[in-house]
């Protein structure tokens, strides 16, 4: 008679001891086999209770309720812990497991809770993929065994399970095999992990709403996106792609799932450590797919907006987009951590990789003309003074008025080799916010890096992010990070300040507050400086040049 309990201790004391010593006394074959007897018990358990027979628990009693199922169920739950806690002592046990035919369990077990013979409860799934978990993370050929045995119907079992432990093994497993196995991530990535991937990026976002957080989801979307460069494919398999018919003319509607994919991609941006060291010079071989693609998705939803409104979800993507691309450029690696510089798992990772600058993909996809032109194509800036005159210039005009014309404040255009780019993008902004967006990932990418510095100035870039430098009511922070862009396009870089030291005053504007002062600004046309002088009083013009009043009588 095996002792669960006892087994389960070893099993832990031999995990922390590592090696495969301890794992000969842990009987595992012995386990394995009462595991499939106890599957087999639980099936014909469930069946006669279902069909009322003779052994059947008393009326009115529901069968999760039964003692003889919850006595088995409890048993198949420690022998799961078993090899739960095996798995983790490395390649050694991984292969003793594999021997006494833990996956054919694990398949049996998950084709059970899928047809609800074993509840869904959270017990057992945890333990199930936290077996799996460490399996393929022992072993390279452990984790080939796996994929081979359980992807991709009975691992979208255990995605499909929305309880945190359970969804963190799952994600763990599968980034494992990732790494190991030939063609696993671009398989997850396609349509045959489609149901897999948004069940895990769906639950990910139940989980949100509950204050929880699956940490490992985020490590294997970066991953796929960034390490393996696959972000088009994972985001074709989620829902509608941008090659679809539906996708012209602003009717892509991202799914749930796909606005999850780049809200955790910008939280893995933000949280996963800084690579070491430099970035290798030349070329990576990368395509640099996932960074052109987050730069097409921008623009377009961007260009669908200018002919409709979007909707929300579509609001949502665009603004995840570009919060990605300003996380990615804000990270002093420049995105290499994220594309896995550096990275180890154990034993079956692959020689360190300097890991891609993601960054320079960026720039090579486009990124810096494309949010200077979707800058451009916004009206300027206009304060509540600024659009009250405007307003008073246009109906003196409708009127007839001969001072609205003179009246009328002269803009110089500002970057023209952008015009023709920023015909494509709306005048207006597609959400509150969107210019501060479009700031913040120029201003991140200019930071340290004399490529985007070069680039923003050939394009007359510089004057363009200098005008945003001002309150914009629909996006309270653009002024702070125009501040921070002009900063960073400015430093180390003599072009961009000599830009900014050649800008010539033009005018000056009136305000409320130098009124009430009784001052105004004047321009020394000679000098190109302002003085301040007195302001005349109200009616002193109409005074001086009424005549004087001749003598009575």
């Amino acid at each position: 008679m095996l002792d669960l309990q006892a087994l389960v201790a070893a099993s832990r004391e031999a995990a922390m001891a590592g090696g495969e010593a301890g794992t000969k006394q842990l009987q595992l074959a012995d386990v394995a086999g009462h595991a499939q007897h106890l599957l087999a018990a639980i099936e014909q358990r469930r069946r006669e209770l279902r069909s009322g027979g003779a052994a059947a628990s008393p009326a009115g009693h529901e069968p999760e309720d039964d003692p003889q199922l919850a006595a088995q169920q409890g048993e198949l739950l420690l022998c799961f812990c078993i090899f739960r806690n095996t798995a983790a002592a490395g390649p050694g046990a991984a292969g003793a497991l594999l021997s006494a035919g833990l996956l054919e369990l694990a398949g049996s077990a998950l084709d059970l809770l899928a047809s609800a013979v074993i509840p869904l409860n959270w017990q057992l799934p945890a333990a199930l993929a936290q077996a799996l978990a460490n399996l393929c993370t022992a072993s390279g050929p452990a984790a080939a065994a796996t994929w081979a045995a359980l992807f991709p119907l009975r691992l979208s079992m255990l995605a499909h399970i929305n309880a945190g432990p359970t969804q963190a093994a799952t994600c763990l497993a599968l980034l494992a095999c990732c790494r190991a196995v030939e063609n696993a991530a671009a398989a997850l990535a396609g349509r045959q992990g489609s149901q897999l991937m948004t069940a895990l990026l769906c639950n990910h976002q139940r989980m949100l709403q509950q204050g929880e957080h699956n940490d490992t989801l985020g490590l294997l979307a970066a991953h796929l996106c960034f390490e393996r460069d696959l972000l088009p494919r994972l985001w074709a398999s989620l829902g509608a792609s941008l090659d679809d018919g539906a996708a012209t003319a602003g009717k892509l509607q991202p799914t749930m799932a796909q606005a999850a994919l780049l809200g955790l991609l910008c939280d893995e941006a933000q949280d996963t450590p800084q690579a070491q060291g430099r970035a290798q010079q030349g070329s990576s071989g990368r395509q640099g797919a996932s960074t052109a693609f987050l730069v097409e998705l921008a623009q377009s939803l961007a260009a669908a907006s200018k002919a409709t409104e979007l909707s929300p979800g579509q609001q949502q993507v665009l603004q995840e987009a570009l919060h990605l691309m300003r996380d990615i450029c804000a990270r002093d690696d420049s995105g290499r951590g994220l594309a896995g510089a550096g990275g180890s798992n154990g034993s079956i990772a692959e020689a360190p990789s300097p890991g891609a600058d993601l960054v320079a993909e960026l720039q090579a996809a486009g990124a810096v003309p494309a949010l200077l032109a979707m800058l451009k194509a916004l009206e300027p800036i206009q304060n509540p003074q600024q659009q009250q005159r405007a307003a008073t210039t246009d109906s003196m005009a409708a009127c007839g008025s001969s001072s609205g014309a003179s009246g009328a404040m002269q803009l110089a255009e500002l970057a023209p080799q952008l015009a023709a780019e920023a015909a494509r993008f709306p005048s207006t902004p597609p959400y509150p916010g969107f210019r501060s967006d479009l700031l913040a990932a120029l201003a991140n990418a200019a930071h340290g890096r004399r490529e985007v510095q070069a680039e923003v100035g050939r394009m007359g870039g510089v004057e363009l992010v200098l005008a945003q430098c001002q309150l914009d009511r629909q996006s309270p922070l653009a002024r702070e990070w125009a501040l921070w862009a002009v900063r960073n396009l400015c430093e180390g870089n003599p072009e961009a300040q000599e830009a900014i030291r050649q800008l010539q005053l033009c005018t000056t504007v009136e305000s409320e507050e130098m009124k009430r002062l009784g001052v105004k600004l004047e321009l020394d046309e000679q000098t190109g400086k302002l003085r301040v002088t007195k302001r005349d009083p109200p009616g002193a013009d109409s005074a001086a040049g009424a005549p004087a009043a001749g003598p009575s009588g």
